[in-house]
């Protein structure tokens, strides 16, 4: 098990190495905790570990974290205000994002909507499509950049 002084030890040290690598404090810290309750799940491997590999695995696991939230967000930016239509957006909203939508290859369309709509990522939507992963994120760059020629 995690030791509580090491938690208290290393913590802040954890974060200001993280804090170099992105500015914002929020996901540092939510990265950071993250990589502790990953370890307190892994209790049992992490026991054996010397503390100098520990601390390794814990800033490899909270930089992974923050470099996962980091793509996710750019990801779900890619389309602005126009990645999902929520219930209390205004009719005319709708309309518009179905419309330019449909200005999409039919293929295209369906990546868009499993992805943005659905929820899926390109591994599942490349399982559902029968094609890989690559060719899925590749096909949702693409219809983004068409997307936003008709949105501009």
């Amino acid at each position: 098990m995690l030791p509580e002084a090491f938690y208290v030890q290393n913590k802040d040290k954890l974060m200001r190495a993280l804090l170099r690598y992105s500015n914002d404090r929020e996901a540092v810290a939510d990265a950071v905790q993250n990589a502790f309750l990953k370890a307190l799940q892994n209790r049992d491997v992490i026991s054996y570990m010397q503390e100098k590999a520990l601390w390794s695995w814990l800033y490899t696991t909270a930089k992974n974290a923050l470099i996962d939230e980091k793509r996710k967000i750019s990801r779900n930016d890619l389309l602005g205000d126009y990645d999902t239509v929520s219930l209390d957006r205004d009719l005319a909203d709708t309309i518009a994002v179905r419309d330019v939508l449909h200005k999409l290859p039919q293929n295209l369309m369906e990546i868009v909507s499993l992805r943005y709509y659905g929820g899926l990522n390109a591994t599942e939507i490349g399982q559902l499509k029968c094609m890989p992963p690559a060719t899925v994120r590749s096909q949702l760059r693409t219809a983004i950049s068409i997307l936003r020629k008709h949105i501009d």
